[in-house]
């Protein structure tokens, strides 16, 4: 089994678990890079302040401005979740804005779609806005987890809907993926054989297009004892919905997964999550809603 298989298997496992810094640090670092990004800018307009002026003196006009060609550009921040619109308790948002990122939905289907024979490389979008959404701080003060994680992306006219349309495809080609990866025992790490399962829990819920895809994986019993020799199955969830030339990706973590035991939310809530996103799109979406 390839190495990128298991990497990505344990990273699945091990995210969940993640933690992040108080949101004094997180607050803290954000400012210096703003400050370093602030002086890398000025050093920008000075550059193309020049190069404006030379294309002036040879052509006359200036150049055309950034933006004008090619349609709708970056995403506005409206088109994004609110921590109101979520159905737990919400802390800190950390977000970021991308260029020609690829539009990621599950690393391990990716590689599975490649040993399926489906394109093995994400499409790349025009412009991306991604946000975490964190637990809000508790006391005594502990580290914090997420709640959401939400990627827009714009892509090309007519991609957006292939894309999803190819997700689907991509999905089915996967209901029953099977690797040889290395698992948690009793008595360390061990090789079994693991189940993927991905499959399209529910579908048209939302904006133009919506797909509920659910991940199950599974490990074979050991011989010996008759029961998984490491972690019980594991279960995540993705929302993909697309608005015109936009397509969000939702990542449920902590309080709003539904394949807890007693989860705190209902999968009802989880996609009117996804509907209140495809609204909020309709801000930045061509054509418009």
């Amino acid at each position: 089994m390839p190495d990128d298989v298991a990497l990505v298997e344990l990273l699945h496992r091990d995210l969940r678990n993640v933690t992040w810094p108080e949101p004094e640090t997180i607050r803290a670092t954000a400012r210096r890079r703003s400050r370093r990004s602030a002086a890398l800018a000025a050093v920008s307009v000075v550059v193309v302040a020049a190069l404006t002026a030379t294309l002036v003196d040879r052509t006359g006009a200036p150049p055309p401005p950034a933006g004008a060609v090619g349609g709708p550009g970056e995403i506005v921040a409206e088109a994004m979740l609110e921590p109101a619109d979520i159905p737990v308790p919400i802390g800190e948002r950390l977000g970021e804005t991308g260029l020609d990122e690829p539009v990621r939905v599950d690393d391990l289907l990716q590689i599975c779609a490649g040993k399926q024979g489906r394109p093995a490389e994400e499409p790349r979008s025009r412009y991306s806005r991604s946000q975490t959404l964190m637990e809000p701080p508790t006391e005594p003060a502990t580290t914090i987890g997420s709640v959401l994680t939400q990627d827009v992306y714009r892509m090309e006219p007519g991609a957006a809907g292939r894309f999803v349309k190819d997700l689907e495809g991509t999905v089915a080609a996967c209901g029953a993926w099977r690797t040889t990866s290395q698992v948690y025992t009793e008595r360390g790490m061990a090789g079994a054989e693991v189940v993927h399962r991905w499959y399209v829990a529910a579908s048209g819920f939302a904006g133009d297009q919506a797909l509920l895809l659910r991940h199950e994986a599974s490990v074979a019993p050991d011989e010996a004892t008759g029961r998984p020799p490491g972690y019980a199955p594991l279960f995540g969830d993705r929302l993909v919905v697309r608005v015109g030339d936009l397509v969000t990706v939702l990542i449920p973590s902590g309080g709003l997964r539904t394949d807890v035991p007693e989860p705190r939310v209902t999968e009802e809530q989880v996609r009117q999550m996804a509907r209140v996103a495809a609204e909020r799109m309709c801000v930045a979406s061509n054509p418009g809603c």
